[in-house]
This record gives structure tokens, C-alpha cells and sequence, in this order.
């Protein structure tokens, strides 16, 4: 990472922002507080977004507006199918990024194409694109004032947001705001004029005089800075310092390249070559795929019709486009249900089927716009260019990708993705160059210069014209660097000589110095602004252009009398975790954890490959076994879970364990991360990989046995090569990996500099905690949340555990699973929807979709599974989308809700610290409804409740590596009783004993005892330090002397209500065997002196010993201690035998 110093301004500010693209926007923004290094960030929620808090930072760029002209709705909120449908009704406006003209049959509606293109600059080449492809823009709207609009949602998302995760922060910066503004390479003045009209229509500023907090920035810029802080400053430098560096920003109507040199003392950039800008990103390639489908169906009786092409077309780029990576093999668009059948058309089960070549030709024109750019820019480069940086949301194609590597790698040059989520590369960036600005000079990419009349030269025939050039293409030009030259003009009154107008004109053509106008006259010559003046006597003047910083400036100069004056006006601007078949590369840091075994019990396939169509065709065509819920096979069997059914976890593969599959899985994601991490950071993998820490973490409920399953899975899976590596492997719960990205995410970044989580000098000796308060981290997963309560210490940071971690079986894929229940009840007499896989199918939908976007339950929610074709209204079946009431799907959320509030209100029962903070983070914590529910719950309990900001589904795996870093928790809390079975002395006034008396047995040394007692030696609910140990004396008999070479102790746990239990017929069930602790006791035997029995005088041994249990760190640790004369002067050791396994127990 790029080393950053603390900010030092005087105030508290905020940085935001804005990435508009063709296809999808975003925000990103960066608090700076004076003394703090400040940190990017990204907004990661927008209402009505399906992936939600699931890696994606950004929205579609999509408006809806009425007949008024008012905006209705936007970005993720369009797809929702109520909004669809009103929209139809009362013909409202779409403006995205696809054509699709609805029929007259349904009202006016009208989906318009790539709002952005009409801002486009008309110089860059677009032959591609049709008058069809660019629709008007609604009655009465300009371009501007749509890009005003989607400024203003925006802004207001990312407002919402930040108050959401930052608490009490907004209020302190709401004045102070900084915006950064990104555009394409190829946009110039008239562009940046519209973006700067626009940030006063949304209302971001309020008049022209705050223009100075608006900084407008080139896309391919603002990548540099991107690549700069995610490739550039962590790896390659140290490893193989670079000459120059191309960045191309691959994004969905653009591809932007950028050349730059590195400075390293300090570290700055400098523009080596001109900017790059072709009308060549993703979109086209889907614009061509529309295109395809249409020549392919056009014979097609049922898919030929432009509504279903338009479907298919938007699966294509959203899924087809994103997996493609082998020419090959077949590809497939997943567009309807079982019944869509033409075999003639290559439709099979809904499924449209393409030739992988023809999907590698549909991405051919913008591989060669990117090829032929980089060579622009690489002949004329005042330095060779050794890596070039791919990103953008267009970079998350593996095949483009691929491709280019093809080309770059046989010419020596490096090629690299960041390793980070690509499509955040322009908004990240963008704050980047308001923080570290890194570039120093940058290459003006135009010739700039003025219309005016040189002296005649008779024998000079190009004196016909008049025109003279002024400043030169290529330039390079540093910031402070100003090109002047000096004009008259001639004026017959004086009147007229009151102001003055200069046209500052930009010649884009072949020539290397233009001079006439004439010479092509109309397609190369643009004016960009016109500068006044006024209140001047001589009319003498220098035009001036600084250029060196990202926006240019045209001034004139003059004298009047003796002070020279200037009069200028801003005109222009120019710069301001991937995995195999993932759809969203760049934008998601999960995979679904799915396997395929063959019937030989090899794996065929997993994560996102298993959802590759001609995965599944082959699956079912070989009998394939397919594992998605297969964790459940390792749950903790004292978790309740009499809501899972039998036929809810698919059975394993016939000899494969568990454990195995497991080991299998953490296989091939370590065969990724190495993968991408080879790929990210050159050099650097072969450096680490015999030196290599495993942080792997379970749910809260899991204990010793599945610990010891997790340990066994790691050597199977070959990360460790023996047991005795087992030392690199590290145990965690969910919940403490999910605090330690709380306290990165929001309590260290805010909370703690307005409301203290806990003030206290706690210790495990004081009783007072009336000044303290607690958190409760609630990690809602897809199987189990885990809820884990901590106080914290100020001096030096750390945690403390204050109760007892709760575990429920009550994760998001529980929702899913009764809405499939609901889905069969629901369509259980429908001829044509009740089969099966048809529920499946919907299931599936629901689940990736219709349960992330729900919000509110007196609406109705959608689940689009099909076709125009698909109707049912018996069963709220219309053009392929089943209606669903509002308040039937909260229904399906109200047994996990339940679940987390029960548990929370456990451990606020328990906990020794008031509890005044809540935090929700994992997959589930996606959902806007469980968001919404549990604040209903809380903030009337006066209780803080927020999201992080960040992906709150990589909380635990960002979390785990903290935990190795960090390492914030200093004590922990039982969460259960643990002890041994041995016997105890008979008491007759005891009644428990006198209950037992019939059980009771005269021993060896002539004691009465009572067997199947419970000796405690950790009770739940006791708080332990890391270094403290639980230690209790115990012995045993022994009839001969060879029977005391060894001693073996089972480690029992209770799980019941009882407060101290002390009887195992009590709660037989609520008793456990955690692990059994093994002690070679060879050379104690040796000295051991026999005794004489009471009742027969028999010899008999006794040994004596300690139970130790170490609970402090995050796994068990349970040890038996004894004492060994080894020498004739009796001196004494301890030695203590733990048995590997029992770590975790």
C-alpha cells in the first residue's frame, strides 16, 4: 500500500467522490481528520440493491421519469418489478444504457439508450453506434439536468450511508465537503462545463463561488492513483522497478488509457504521452450480442419476439459475458424456465446455447481499440513502457483479460489486475488524487491556440487563410508552467475597446503544426471558451494556457498603467478477489460454496464453475453429485435445529466424509488465493509460500470436535504438510474475527472520538462496571449468527469478552428454505408451475434477488423466473414474474429476527457490562429488511445500532486476518461448563448422596464413594484472561503396577441450565466428551510404592495428579500436570501432557 502521512488541515473535511459510468456509478470517499492517515472507502448500500454489503459498489446508471418530467426512480430501485409495472402503466421514461421499445399495446413507455452518450465528446470515433442506439431524452430534460439528477440520488445515497455507518459524523462535515468528479479521458471543455452546470443544478453546491470545492478528474487518471496504492507502490517497485506505466480503465462506454514515468524521491508521475479515449467498453460488446441473438432467433416463433431478445440480451451482459473465458466450449443465457424449448434454435430448458467463438468475436472490436491505443501511446512515450495496469468494470472479464495478456506478455511487458475490486478503481482513485496527488506533469493532447491575422506575405501562397497556430500537441507541461504569447487587435472607436472576447480554439486533426483554417475546416477545429475583460486602454495582450494541473486555464494579460492585470476563466478540464467463472470479478469477494463429485468421488467442479451451464448438463448427463449446504454435515449437534429437515442437506458422496469435502474446499480456494495473489503481486508468492500463516474460521456454536475436524481437513487438504505444522494454523470464532472488523470499520475509525465504548480500568479482580458499556457484534451468516459480546480498554486498545457467544441455525439460507416451502404450497395445483425444478428454479431466484431486495412488507415482492410466455393469473403468474404478497415474505424473515433478538437478549442478561452498541456484519446482514426489523428493536432500548462501512460479508475473513495482526481480545467467557467424571467421598447428610446410596462402593483404600460425579473445573460464564489456568487435584487407583504406565482423562462438557452441575444421571444429555487427554506416566510408575487395600490387603497404587484448562486464547487447551522424582536428591518437575486434538475442545 502507498504509506500516507497523517492529514494535516486544521479542520475536519470529507472527500467524496462521484464515478458516473455508461453502465453502472459509484461513491467513494475518505474522512480526514487532522492527525489521522486517512482511509478510502467505498458506499456499498443503495436502496433496492440486490448486492448489497455482497462486494458491489456501485449501481446501475438508470433513470425513470413520468410524463411531468420528475424523476421516479433510480439505479437499482428500476428493476424492482412494482416500479417496472407502474412504469408501464403510466408511462414513465427510462433512460439506461439498452434500447427497447415497448409496444403501443402497453402505453407509451419509452427505454432510451445511454443517457451519458449524449454528453459525449463528438470528436472520438463512433461510427458503431446507430441514431437507434441513443434515444431523445425526455420532453423538456437536457442531458445536464439528468446528470444533475443522478448527482443528486447520489448524494443523497451516500449522505444516507455515511450516517448510517458513521455515527454522529456527518453533522461535523456537512459544510466542509469536497467533490471530485471523474470523466472520460476523452471529454473536454464543453463536457466539463456540463459537469460543473450540473453539480449546482443537484444542489452539491449552492453557487458558482463554491466551484473551488469541485475537482474534476480524467478516469484514466484517477486509475492511476488506484493502481498506484493496489500494484504499484506494495510489489512491483521493490521487486522490479518500472520505466513507464499504461493504465487502461476498461469501463462500460469507454476505455480510457493513460501513459505515466515514475519519480521515486518523492514519489510523483508524469504524463508521458497523451491520453487515450475510444467508444469501446463493455457495452458494445453486449450492443453486438443483441445484435447476434436478433440474426440467430430472427426465424424463431416464439423467441423471435424483440421483448424476449431484449431479456436475453440483458442475461448476456449481466451473467454470459462476465463467465466467458474459453472459445471452446459453448456458452449459455439462462433465460426461462423448463417448458422454453426449440431445439432447431439451440434452446434447451430455457437455455439459449452460443457458440464460445461467436462470444469471443462480440469482444474482438474493443480488444482491438485497446490494442491499437496502447500503441498510440506507446510510439510517441518519452518512455518505454514496461507494466501496464488493467481495470475497470469491464476488467472483471477473465477473457479480456486473457486476450491482452496474449498480447502484452511476448513483448516483455508486465500485465496485472489490482488486487482489489476493479470496478471501485475510478471512485477509489478519484479521493486518492485529492489525498496523495501524485502527478507532477501531464501531455497536452491537442494543439490550443487563437484565430487571428498575421502580417501578408505576398509570395506566400498559404496567406489566402488566417490562421496561425499557437501552442503545440505533445507538450508536456509541468503544473506551474504557463505558454504565452503575445496579440494586438485593432479597434475604430473607443467605444468598442471596452471589453474584449477571446476564442481559445483546440485542433485535433494529423498535422503536426496547423496554421490554416482551411484546412480542415470543420471536423478538427473546435472553440472550447471565450475569456473577457474589461476597463483596459491599450489593446495589447498575451494569451496565456497553464495546463500542468488537471483542469486547464485560459487567461488574458494585460497592462493598464502600471499594474499588470489578468482576467481568467476555468475552460477545460482534463484529469482531474477473482475466481474461476465468477460472474462479478472485481466487485465480489465470495463464491458460493458448491462442489460437484463425480462417481468416482472426484471433483469435478466448485464455487462459481459449478454454476457454468455446460457444468450442469454434464453433471446430469454423468449423475453427478452436487454438495451446497454440506457445512451442516459438521453443525454442533447441541445447536437447536428442529427446523432443518433431512431432505434439506444434500447426503455425501458414498466414502466421502465431511471433513473430507472440507479439506477439498479449502483446496481450491488456497489453489485461488495463490492464484491471484501470483497474479497481483508479481514476484511475491514464491517469497512467502514456505512462510505462511492459516487463520481459518467456524461459527460461534462450533467447539472441540469440530475444531479437531478443521484441523484434520487443513492436513488433508495439503496447506500444512505434517502435524507438526499445526502451529501455523489458528482457530477462530465468527464473532471475535467479525469485532476486529468492527473496530476497523466503525468503533477505532468513529465512535470512539464521540461516544467511548467503555471508560473503565476494568480488571478480573473489580466488581464495579457501572461506568462501562458494552458491544454486540451480530455476524448473520448464511447458516448460523453468531452473536459475541466485548467491552473494551482504552489504554492499551483492547477487548474483553462479557458473556457467554450464542450460535442459532438460524442464517439467510433459512429464509430461502421456507420460502420453497411457501413457493410448493402456494403453486401446488398449477398444471405448468408446480413441478419441481421449476420450484428450484424460483428458489434459487429468490434467494439471489427477491430476498435482497425486500423492504417493505405492504408491497409486493417479485420472483422473475421466466418469459413474456409465462402466465398463470390463478397463481399471480404475469410475463414470467410470480407475485408474492409483502407481509408472506416478512413472514419468512421473522424466525431469524426472532433468533438474534432471543440471543441478544441472553447475553444481555449475562453480560457483567451494559451493552450500548450493536454492529451487524456478514452475508446476511445484506438485507435492508433484517437491517430495518432489528432497529426497530433496538434504538427504542436507547441502544446504538449500525452496518459497517464496508462489504459487511467479508467481515469475518478481513476479520481473521486482524486477529493475527491485532490480536485486540484479551480474556473470553465460558460458554460452557467443563470438568471430569471421577468419584466422590459419601456424605450421609447429604441428600444428593443418600438418593445415590445404593450406588455407592467401598474403594481400595477402604473409602465409601460415590461414582458418575461431575467435577467442574470451568464454570460457563467465568471470565478468563489469556495467561490464567483452571486447575483441580485428582487421583485414582490402580490395582498393579503395570496398569500405571498410563493415564488417560476424557474432558467432559456441560451444555445444561444448571448453574453448577455436579451429577451425570442429571441432564445425562446436556453432558459431552470433548476430548480425551493422554498422559505417558512410564517413568512415574518406576516410584511409585505400593499400598495395602483395607478390605483384602492387596497392593494397590495411587497416583496423583492435576487437571489443567487453558480457556484464555481462542482455543481450549486441557493438560494433566504430575509430579516425578527423576534423581536420588528427590528434586522435583512438572510435566505437562495435552493431547494435540484437544486444542479447540
Amino acid at each position: 500500500m502507498l504509506p500516507r502521512e497523517p492529514y494535516k488541515g486544521s479542520t475536519r473535511k470529507l472527500v467524496l467522490a462521484f464515478d458516473v459510468g455508461t453502465t453502472f456509478s459509484g461513491v467513494s470517499y475518505c474522512m480526514l481528520d487532522p492527525g489521522e492517515v486517512p482511509v478510502i472507502r467505498g458506499v456499498t448500500r443503495y436502496p433496492a440493491q440486490e448486492s448489497t454489503g455482497v462486494g458491489d459498489s456501485k449501481i446501475p446508471s438508470i433513470l425513470y421519469y413520468d410524463l411531468q418530467g420528475h424523476v421516479r426512480a433510480v439505479g437499482a430501485e428500476t428493476s424492482q418489478p412494482h416500479i417496472i409495472e407502474q412504469a408501464e402503466d403510466e408511462g414513465w421514461v427510462k433512460l439506461a444504457w439498452y434500447v427497447y421499445r415497448r409496444g403501443k399495446n402497453i402505453g407509451c413507455i419509452l427505454i432510451l439508450v445511454r443517457w451519458k452518450l449524449h454528453l459525449r465528446a463528438k470528436h472520438l470515433p463512433s461510427s458503431h453506434i446507430r441514431d437507434i442506439d441513443i434515444e431523445p431524452l425526455p420532453q423538456g430534460k437536457s442531458a445536464v439536468e439528468v446528470l444533475a439528477d443522478f448527482m443528486r440520488y447520489l448524494f443523497q445515497c451516500a449522505r444516507t450511508y455515511i450516517q448510517e455507518s458513521h455515527l454522529n459524523f456527518w453533522r461535523s462535515v456537512e459544510n466542509s465537503i469536497e467533490f471530485v468528479l471523474t470523466h472520460p479521458n476523452g471529454w473536454e471543455g464543453q463536457q466539463q462545463q456540463q459537469i460543473r452546470r450540473a453539480v449546482e443544478l443537484a444542489g452539491l453546491i449552492s453557487s458558482k463561488e463554491e466551484q473551488s470545492h469541485v475537482h474534476l478528474l480524467t478516469e484514466g487518471e484517477a486509475s492511476l492513483h488506484f493502481c498506484v496504492t493496489n500494484v504499484i507502490a506494495s510489489d512491483t517497485f521493490s521487486q522490479t522497478p518500472i520505466d513507464g506505466v499504461v493504465v487502461v480503465d476498461a469501463g462500460g462506454g469507454t476505455i480510457d488509457l493513460s501513459a505515466y514515468s515514475m519519480k521515486l524521491s518523492p514519489t510523483s508521475f508524469e504524463e508521458i504521452a497523451p491520453a487515450e479515449c475510444s467508444l469501446q467498453g463493455s457495452v458494445f460488446v453486449t450492443s453486438r450480442a443483441r445484435t447476434l441473438l436478433q440474426k440467430k432467433l430472427s426465424g424463431s416463433k416464439h423467441y423471435s419476439d424483440p421483448k424476449i431478445v431484449a431479456q436475453m440480451a440483458d442475461i448476456f451482459d449481466k451473467s454470459t459475458k462476465l463467465r466467458f473465458r474459453k472459445p471452446d466450449e459453448p456458452s449459455y443465457i439462462k433465460f426461462g424456465t423448463i417448458r422454453d424449448k426449440d431445439l432447431k434454435y439451440d434452446i434447451r430448458s430455457g437455455q439459449l446455447k452460443l457458440a464460445g467463438q461467436d462470444i469471443a468475436d462480440l469482444f474482438e472490436p474493443s480488444i482491438e481499440a485497446i490494442i491499437e491505443a496502447f500503441e498510440q501511446q506507446r510510439r510517441v512515450a518519452s518512455t518505454p513502457i514496461s507494466l501496464v495496469c488493467l481495470v475497470g468494470g469491464f476488467a472483471a472479464s477473465d477473457w479480456l483479460f486473457a486476450r491482452l495478456q496474449e498480447y502484452f506478455l511476448p513483448l516483455g511487458i508486465s500485465f496485472c489486475r489490482p488486487d482489489a475490486h476493479v470496478n471501485k478503481a475510478v471512485a477509489d482513485g478519484a479521493v486518492s488524487f485529492y489525498i496523495d496527488h501524485l502527478v507532477s506533469s501531464r501531455v497536452a493532447r491537442a494543439t490550443y491556440g487563437i484565430e487571428c491575422n498575421p502580417i501578408y506575405q505576398s509570395r506566400d501562397p498559404e496567406h489566402l487563410a488566417r490562421q496561425y497556430k499557437s501552442y503545440i500537441d505533445g507538450t508536456q507541461v509541468s503544473e506551474l508552467r504557463e505558454f504565452r504569447k503575445s496579440f494586438h487587435t485593432l479597434r475604430t472607436s473607443l467605444a468598442a475597446c471596452k471589453i474584449h472576447s477571446t476564442d481559445i480554439m483546440c485542433y485535433k486533426g494529423a498535422l503536426q503544426e496547423p496554421q490554416w483554417l482551411d484546412v480542415e475546416p470543420c471536423m478538427n477545429y473546435s472553440r472550447l471558451d471565450h475569456t473577457h475583460q474589461s476597463n483596459y486602454y491599450e489593446i495589447e495582450f498575451d494569451v496565456i494556457i497553464l495546463f500542468g494541473h488537471t483542469e486547464l486555464k485560459a487567461q488574458i494579460s494585460w497592462e493598464e498603467k502600471v499594474s499588470s492585470q489578468l482576467k481568467h476563466r476555468v475552460s477545460c478540464s482534463w484529469w482531474d478477489c477473482r475466481y474461476p467463472a465468477q460472474e462479478h470479478v472485481g466487485g465480489d469477494s465470495k463464491i458460493p460454496s458448491i462442489l460437484y463429485y463425480d462417481l468416482q468421488g472426484d471433483v469435478r467442479a466448485v464455487g462459481a464453475e459449478a454454476l457454468q451451464q455446460h457444468v450442469i448438463e454434464q453433471a446430469e448427463d454423468e449423475g453427478w453429485v452436487k454438495l451446497a449446504w454440506w457445512k451442516l454435515h459438521l453443525r454442533a449437534k447441541h445447536l437447536p435445529s428442529s427446523h432443518i429437515r433431512d431432505d434439506d442437506i444434500e447426503p455425501l458422496p458414498q466414502g466421502k466424509s465431511a471433513v473430507e469435502v472440507l479439506a477439498d474446499f479449502m483446496r481450491y480456494l488456497f489453489q485461488c488465493a495463490r492464484t491471484y495473489i501470483q497474479e497481483s503481486h508479481p514476484h511475491f508468492w514464491r517469497s512467502v509460500e514456505n512462510s505462511i500463516e492459516f487463520v481459518l474460521t467456524h461459527p460461534n456454536g462450533w467447539e472441540g470436535q469440530q475444531q479437531q475436524q478443521i484441523r484434520r481437513a487443513v492436513e488433508l487438504a495439503g496447506l500444512i504438510s505434517s502435524k507438526e505444522e499445526q502451529s501455523h494454523v489458528h482457530l477462530l470464532n465468527e464473532g471475535e474475527a467479525s469485532l476486529h472488523f468492527c473496530v476497523t470499520s466503525v468503533i477505532a475509525s468513529n465512535i470512539l472520538s464521540t461516544t467511548p465504548i467503555d471508560l473503565s480500568d476494568y480488571s478480573d479482580e473489580e466488581d464495579d462496571q457501572s461506568d462501562s458499556q458494552g458491544v454486540i457484534v451480530i455476524d448473520a451468516g448464511g447458516g448460523t449468527i453468531d452473536l459475541s459480546a466485548y467491552s473494551m480498554k482504552l489504554s492499551p486498545t483492547s477487548f474483553e469478552e462479557i458473556a457467554p457467544a450464542e450460535c442459532c441455525l438460524q442464517g439467510s439460507v433459512f429464509v430461502t428454505s421456507r420460502a420453497r416451502t411457501l413457493l410448493q404450497r402456494k403453486l401446488s395445483g398449477s398444471e405448468h408451475y408446480s413441478n419441481p425444478k421449476i420450484i428450484v428454479q424460483m428458489a434459487d431466484i429468490f434467494d439471489k434477488s427477491t430476498k435482497l431486495r425486500f423492504r417493505k412488507p405492504d408491497e409486493p415482492s417479485y420472483i422473475r423466473f421466466g418469459t413474456i410466455r409465462d402466465k398463470d393469473p390463478k397463481y399471480d403468474i404475469r410475463s414470467g414474474q410470480l407475485k408474492l404478497a409483502g407481509f408472506d415474505v416478512a413472514d419468512l424473515f421473522e424466525p431469524s429476527i426472532e433468533a438474534i433478538i432471543e440471543a441478544f437478549e441472553q447475553q444481555r442478561r449475562a453480560a457483567s457490562t451494559p451493552i450500548s452498541m450493536v454492529c451487524l456484519v456478514g452475508g446476511f446482514a445484506a438485507s435492508d429488511w433484517l437491517f430495518t426489523r432489528l432497529q426497530e428493536y433496538f434504538l427504542p432500548l436507547g441502544i446504538t445500532f449500525c452496518r459497517p462501512d464496508a462489504h459487511v460479508n467479508k467481515a469475518v475473513a478481513d476479520g481473521a486476518v486482524s486477529f493475527y495482526i491485532d490480536h485486540l481480545v484479551s480474556s473470553r467467557v465460558a460458554r460452557a461448563t467443563y470438568g471430569i467424571e471421577c468419584n466422590t467421598l459419601y456424605d450421609f447428610l447429604n441428600p444428593e448422596h443418600l438418593a445415590r446410596r445404593y450406588e455407592s462402593y467401598i474403594n481400595l483404600a477402604g473409602s465409601r464413594r460415590i461414582p458418575a460425579y461431575f467435577e467442574s473445573i470451568l464454570l460457563k460464564g467465568t471470565q478468563v484472561s489469556e495467561l490464567r489456568e483452571f486447575r483441580k487435584p485428582f487421583h485414582t487407583l490402580r490395582t498393579s503396577l503395570a496398569a500405571c504406565k498410563s493415564h488417560s482423562t476424557d474432558i467432559l462438557c456441560y451444555k445444561g441450565a444448571l448453574q453448577e452441575p455436579q451429577w451425570l444421571d442429571v441432564e445425562r444429555s446436556s453432558f459431552s466428551t470433548l476430548c480425551t487427554i493422554h498422559a505417558d506416566l512410564s517413568e512415574l510408575s518406576r516410584t511409585l510404592r505400593p499400598k495395602k487395600s483395607v478390605t483384602d490387603q492387596s497392593d494397590y497404587y495411587q497416583i496423583e495428579f492435576d487437571v489443567i484448562i487453558l480457556f484464555g486464547h481462542t482455543e481450549l487447551k486441557a493438560q494433566i500436570s504430575w509430579k516425578e522424582k527423576v534423581r536420588d536428591s528427590f528434586s522435583l518437575i512438572y510435566i505437562l501432557a495435552d493431547r494435540e486434538r484437544c486444542k479447540g475442545c
